[in-house]
């Protein structure tokens, strides 16, 4: 088994605060890269905020995940790449609360798990392909990797990156990645959205709100303050 270096760095929990505080989607309005296949999709309800701990388990070789579980810490996303494998499970519950008692705040595994009703009741964020009752084994085999650069829905993740995801979708972020400009953006459009459900509701048109009508050089659809009543309402 391969153990690269795993350098812990330590994320503003202001800026994770704000993460918190919005949906993923508002920042995929606004990125292209690092947005992980819908295939890896939520097993388990929860917003999942937290940095990854990279395994790579080609075989189906238990013995590699009950590892790096010694190796979580508080705010950590436990990530599992099964290279091509999504048939053996490699998560179940005792994974899953081993993972939740050392701090752990999500699973996400490019493959198989098993215990699905179980994964719920513990609560704990679980992104996977699916479900299966076979499982893997204590095989003691090589090709393993802790730590190591690993592919989750064609995207490539690295130890430390920050893992972020609803029941939308997932997305990856660099650990490097500067967030504060990306976050404003986010906000603000949120913050919008609150006013819009209120006009969409009296009438107004998202082409006139979003400014695709005007981009078309059409005239502002008619909402209801502008249509005249034949009658009364009823």
């Amino acid at each position: 088994m391969i153990r690269h270096d795993f350098k812990r760095t330590s994320n503003d929990p202001a800026i994770l605060d704000r993460m918190r505080a919005i949906q993923p989607a508002s920042l995929g309005h606004y990125l292209t890269e690092g947005i992980v296949s819908p295939a890896v999709h939520a097993l388990t309800s929860g917003k999942m905020i937290g940095r990854a701990v990279t395994v790579r388990q080609p075989l189906p070789d238990a013995l590699p995940v009950h590892l790096v579980l010694d190796e979580l810490q508080p705010g950590d996303v436990l990530v599992i790449d099964r290279a091509g494998d999504h048939h053996i499970a490699c998560v179940g519950e005792m994974v899953a609360r081993a993972a939740q008692a050392a701090g752990a705040v999500g699973i996400v595994v490019d493959g198989i798990v098993t215990d699905i009703e179980e994964l719920r009741e513990i609560g704990l964020p679980v992104y996977a392909r699916g479900t299966n009752v076979v499982t893997t084994r204590l095989l003691q085999v090589p090709g393993a990797e802790l730590f190591g650069p690993v592919i989750i829905g064609n995207v490539i993740v690295r130890a430390g990156d920050l893992m972020f995801g609803d029941a939308n979708g997932l997305m990856r972020l660099p650990a490097t990645f500067e967030l504060s400009e990306l976050l404003g953006k986010a906000e603000a459009d949120e913050a919008r959205e609150v006013e819009w459900r209120c006009r969409l509701a009296s009438g107004a048109g998202l082409a006139d709100l979003n400014g695709a009508r005007r981009a078309q050089g059409q005239s502002a659809a008619p909402t209801s303050s502008h249509i005249k009543s034949n009658g009364p309402s009823p």
